[in-house]
């Protein structure tokens, strides 16, 4: 069950860039790492441009000459991946948002997080709990 959430900067991505991004994660998520669609949840927050500070400089400041900026943020459980899908992963993303929003190779954060199965889950079941029921349901 993976949990994405992703960021950008108010009015520089538009609706229909939003949906291709979001279906480009997905089959990122489904295709590079196995997991399944309808576990995944996706959240998009949009920030005000003086609230995204590269440099010590917000982007109001700076009048944006950074391009579009973008951060996705992928939770998984720890050792649900390795290090070669997390790489394939990781380039997949900057492919997507560079034919998405363009180049903004030095403002395009993509970080995949491995939590502690123990310290998250959902529907008041943590992922270790969930995980062995699941094993066990396959027995």
């Amino acid at each position: 069950m993976p949990y994405v959430n992703l960021k950008f900067v108010k009015e520089q991505v538009n609706k229909e860039q939003k949906k291709l991004l979001v279906d480009g994660v997905m089959d990122i998520i489904a295709d590079l790492m196995g997991r399944n669609r309808d576990l995944t949840v996706i959240t998009i927050d949009e920030l005000d441009p003086e609230n995204w500070i590269v440099g010590g400089k917000s982007l109001e400041e700076t009048q944006n000459n950074h391009g579009k900026v973008s951060y996705v943020n992928i939770k998984i459980s720890k050792g649900t991946s390795n290090p070669v899908e997390m790489t394939s992963v990781i380039e997949a993303g900057k492919k997507l948002v560079q034919n998405v929003l363009g180049s903004n190779d030095l403002t395009n954060f993509f970080i995949i997080e491995e939590l502690n199965p123990d310290g998250w889950g959902f529907d008041g079941i943590s992922m270790t709990v969930r995980n062995e029921l699941e094993k066990q349901l396959e027995n």
